[in-house]
């Protein structure tokens, strides 16, 4: 089981069904949610230990995704070892992939909205956490 997921999405609605889901599938014991992409950098900045999984949405009004990794970019690298980086889009686009390929630290990039089986398949996948 992780400890703790960051949803990143400016959508309330997306991260509730994503919150459910992570909750159904019982594989986190922390779950904190964003709305704005500020507010999750200023999170994580008060952080000594890192979320093991931070889902980040690709367009957000004020600061979208690629905006956000900039920023989670150039914190210090020893806190954030084990965090991994997803970006989920309702639609992906050939500029997103090229954009994602900049930054070292995004694992992938999945549709949205997740369901029971997407996360299963990334706890497996990523965690090698089978539930």
């Amino acid at each position: 089981m992780l400890k703790s997921i960051v949803l990143l999405d400016d959508n309330s609605a997306t991260n509730f069904i994503h919150e459910t889901y992570l909750r159904r599938v019982n594989c986190v014991e922390r779950i904190h949610t964003f709305t704005m992409g500020i507010k999750a950098i200023e999170y994580l900045n008060t952080l000594e230990v890192f979320p093991e999984l931070i889902f980040v949405d690709i367009n957000m009004p004020t600061m979208d995704a690629w905006e956000f990794m900039e920023i989670y970019e150039k914190i210090d690298m020893s806190l954030k070892i084990n965090t991994r980086v997803i970006l989920l889009t309702t639609s992906i686009i050939p500029s997103d992939k090229g954009k994602m390929s900049l930054f070292s630290e995004i694992e992938t990039m999945l549709f949205k909205p997740l369901n029971e089986e997407a996360i299963k398949n990334i706890m497996i996948e990523y965690f090698n956490l089978t539930l």
